[in-house]
């Protein structure tokens, strides 16, 4: 390999011409199949909303996986002065299943819509989807 003289005021160095240039592309490989190998072996978390209550997000995170979970969708609304929680179903699954309405300790308040219709859509003695204002997507199935 050719080398080239480097001088400085106290020192006289012979240095390789295309060190720096292999030990680039090594090292770049080498951070590529750690960063690779790093994402590959990780379970990816869903994407929940932050601020969001912890029943609420642990019953996201806990069952988000089971193929036995019918929900497609956790929306955040406002109702009776009170924030409460959405549970839709995934209509790709079930097109006819009831909307669960839970409050931020997971405490089920009614049930509406599904196979009944508008006639199954009170709660608390209020029509919920007259009545309730939509905040914000929790969760939503990818």
């Amino acid at each position: 390999m050719p080398l080239k003289e480097y001088t400085s005021d106290a020192t006289l160095t012979l240095m390789p011409l295309s060190t720096p240039k292999k030990n680039m592309k090594y090292f770049l490989f080498a951070a590529f199949c750690m960063i690779l190998i790093a994402t590959a072996c990780t379970k990816q978390k869903p994407y929940i909303a932050s601020n969001t209550p912890e029943c609420i997000h642990d019953e996201i995170e806990n069952n988000q996986e089971n193929s036995n979970w019918t929900i497609g969708s956790v929306e955040e609304y406002r109702f009776q002065n009170k924030i409460v929680y959405a549970f839709l179903p995934d209509e790709e699954v079930i097109a006819d299943a009831s909307t669960a309405i839970k409050d931020g300790d997971c405490n089920l308040l009614c049930q509406v819509g599904g196979f009944g219709g508008p006639a199954v859509n009170l709660c608390n003695g209020d029509n919920f989807y007259q009545s309730a204002t939509l905040v914000r997507v929790i969760w939503k199935k990818r």
